[in-house]
């Protein structure tokens, strides 16, 4: 499933106490506030994406984060970190530190434009901007160590935010920022699922797609090395190369581990098998609020049946559940907010049975599992959005024993 940073981050400072907590830390109305943030947060994360466009940048991002200790905790302690004294001076030091190291010359431009945007003074939008640099670094920070991306991973995964973050800002921003051509001509690897339980994506095709394409474009020109190759070719070679490109580079990060009695599993790194193995096999506690989500089942749209594409990741979890014979999970189907309530529910339960029931037709015992629907309840994304309706239509697995 892929994520969207910046619709992420809107959920937790835009919405109820969180936004006015904010509000009364900079003496600004809740409605100001807002608006600054609607252009604060996709100035700063497009910057980090700026940043991190190469391997060599994300390294150095990968470094920042590391040095500054941006772990996302500073996320779970707003209120004492915007309570005063102390605390609240080293924390916006920190994030204007930050700020600098990112925006550069354009810090005070940027500032005026989101202030004659929102209404804000100018010193509450250079507050707002030394708080959300350290949130933000902090939430990609927990992404990048809870799915162990390296700088290439990384790289990849922040140039796929460009799209959002320039369609968030006004013109006269994009511009200012030096976004115009942010994330360049690449294009998301990643495929549009139909009402997907989450968002899977199969790099074979478009891997060797790009293999195809590009061999019919240079059999082309060896054909033809007089003529000119047709504009429309030269563009979709550049266009696919590209998407090949990120897509390879994400797959060469793969995590492989020999199961207790002897099964080898590979799945790529930070994937629900990733994630699963590693807790299972740390001292951590079990969590009620712990969900591990499948990133590679597809359904029918409106329906409970899986497509074959998600068979793949079935058989790594049932080949998990079966070396680690100790472990019970929860399955459990969740919607986004679009149609009938009483007709998502029912929908996300027949998803979460069905998949417990193919893992039982896998080899592990009924009793393990426990199937749950949860319709359009805890929503991980903004349901206005497409990217968030779609993070939002997942099945999850949470451990109940082990």
């Amino acid at each position: 499933m892929s994520i969207n940073f910046l619709d992420l981050i809107k959920s937790q400072l835009t919405g109820g106490s969180t936004l006015d907590l904010i509000s009364g830390f900079l003496g600004e109305s809740p409605t100001a506030t807002k608006s600054g943030l609607g252009a604060v947060l996709p100035a700063i994360l497009g910057s980090v994406v700026k940043a991190g466009s190469t391997t060599d940048g994300a390294s150095n991002l990968l470094n920042m984060i590391k040095s500054g200790g941006h772990d996302g905790s500073a996320m779970d302690n707003i209120a004492g970190l915007l309570g005063g004294g102390k605390a609240t001076d080293s924390f916006l030091s920190g994030g204007s530190s930050l700020i600098t190291s990112l925006l550069g010359n354009n810090a005070g431009t940027i500032a005026s434009l989101i202030g004659a945007a929102s209404g804000m003074k100018g010193g509450s939008v250079s507050s707002m901007l030394s708080m959300a640099a350290p949130l933000i670094m902090g939430m990609i920070g927990k992404h990048t160590s809870a799915s162990g991306l390296g700088a290439s991973a990384l790289s990849s995964l922040l140039t796929s935010q460009a799209p959002a973050i320039k369609a968030a800002l006004p013109a006269n921003m994009v511009n200012a920022l030096g976004f115009a051509n942010l994330g360049g001509d690449v294009k998301k690897a990643a495929a549009v699922v139909e009402d997907a339980a989450t968002g899977g994506f199969n790099f074979l095709p478009w891997f060797l797609g790009a293999v195809g394409l590009a061999a019919l474009f240079f059999g082309y020109r060896a054909c033809n090395r007089n003529a000119e190759a047709p504009k429309a070719v030269e563009k979709a070679v550049e266009t696919t190369k590209d998407a090949a490109a990120s897509t390879v580079a994400a797959v060469a990060e793969m995590f492989k581990v020999t199961l207790p009695g002897g099964a080898a599993l590979e799945a790529p790194k930070g994937s629900l098998e990733d994630k699963l193995v590693t807790f299972i096999q740390s001292t951590d506690t079990i969590s009620k609020t712990l969900w591990f989500d499948f990133d590679r089942l597809l359904f029918d749209t409106g329906k409970s049946t899986l497509k074959a594409e998600s068979g793949a990741q079935l058989a790594n979890i049932a080949a998990v559940l079966k070396a680690f014979p100790k472990v019970a999970v929860k399955v459990g189907g969740y919607t986004d907010n679009v149609g009938n309530a009483a007709s998502n529910l029912k929908l996300s339960a027949d998803r979460a049975k069905t998949v417990a029931g193919e893992l039982t037709k896998l080899g592990i015992a009924a009793t393990r599992m426990v199937p749950e629907g949860y319709g359009d309840k805890f929503p991980v994304g903004d349901n206005t959005t497409e990217a968030g309706r779609t993070a939002n239509r997942r099945i999850a697995l949470r451990v109940t024993a082990k």
